[in-house]
């Protein structure tokens, strides 16, 4: 007796096995994608700049910053308020923002930070808003250099005077240049690090276990952990419990590593919230700053005179 034909594979079970073709050759492509230019893991800049200060009155200077490479980047200085907390001290932030969007949507933290009466010079990184180049690992390194020159040479600023104060990417762009800056012999009044983390590559593998960030990642990496314990000035560390992008762990590890190394003084504040809405610069964790640099002030001072720091290499 002939057998009957075999049933040709329903519909469905074509459609599965297509869409997990398709799938599997979607994540080659981005692997294949992520090995030629990896920093699109990191950095995810917009071009355009929609807001400035002006936009809720405020008084401030465009700024063009010159690289050591050649590349300018695009910034705002703006003046201390003389009604501020700190206005009777001659502070700068040099503010360095996370690692989307472009300084036009930092106006919260720039509100947060005007009432402690501080100068603020706040800067994109190549690549973002209006600065020229493409966003890399050591162009941030030379970037927040720029802006620390800026403030030191055009501005009149010592290093004792300048709060490096990071958010997120930031504060790990924050902590490589305060380490060296320590290692210089001239370190910061003091250093801020919201939300941030302990490694980039720590980070990518708790958020992209699918991927091999590890081997994708090498030349992202911000050992932050690192270099904090190298920091001779005095660290303040802010993380939420609640963050739901980067674990409250790493702003644990981040304190516990500056507490182990040669930071004076190092302090620690509890935010609310998820990632983007745990901002120190809120109003409530306003005089726990407002203490830390009055203090980072005076303790600042006696930073270079500690003992000569280990290499970063």
């Amino acid at each position: 007796m002939d057998q009957a034909p075999a049933a040709n594979p329903s519909l469905l079970r074509r459609f599965m096995r297509w869409s997990m073709v398709a799938a599997a050759a979607l994540l080659a492509l981005l692997v294949a994608v992520l090995f030629a230019r990896p920093e699109a893991l990191l950095f995810h800049p917009l071009p355009h700049v929609g807001t400035t200060p002006a936009s809720i009155g405020w008084d401030f200077e465009a700024v063009e910053l010159r690289t050591e490479d050649g590349e300018t980047l695009a910034g705002w200085y703006l003046p201390a308020d003389p009604q501020g907390a700190l206005a009777s001290q001659a502070i700068a932030v040099l503010y360095c923002h996370g690692n989307a969007g472009n300084i036009g949507g930092r106006m919260p933290a720039l509100e947060g930070l005007r009432p402690l009466g501080v100068s603020v010079l706040i800067f994109d990184y190549r690549g973002y808003g209006e600065s020229s180049g493409r966003p890399t690992v050591p162009g941030t390194r030379l970037d927040v250099d720029a802006a620390w020159r800026h403030l030191v040479e055009v501005r009149g600023f010592t290093p004792a005077q300048i709060v490096l104060w990071g958010r997120s990417l930031g504060g790990a762009i924050a902590i490589d240049q305060a380490a060296r800056q320590s290692e210089a012999g001239a370190p910061p009044m003091a250093v801020v690090v919201e939300s941030s983390f302990t490694s980039t590559l720590e980070l990518g593998a708790e958020l992209y276990p699918w991927l091999p960030v590890r081997s994708l990642g090498k030349g992202l990496e911000y050992p932050s952990r690192e270099h904090i314990a190298t920091v001779s000035a005095p660290v303040l560390i802010a993380h939420s419990p609640d963050d739901d992008l980067i674990p409250a762990a790493h702003g644990d590890a981040l304190r516990a590593a500056a507490e182990a190394g040669v930071a004076p003084r190092v302090d620690f504040v509890s935010l609310t919230g998820g990632h983007n809405g745990g901002h120190l610069t809120q109003a409530r964790y306003r005089d726990a700053v407002v203490d830390f640099l009055a203090a980072a002030g005076t303790t600042g001072t006696m930073a270079g005179a500690r003992a000569a720091q280990p290499s970063l290499r």
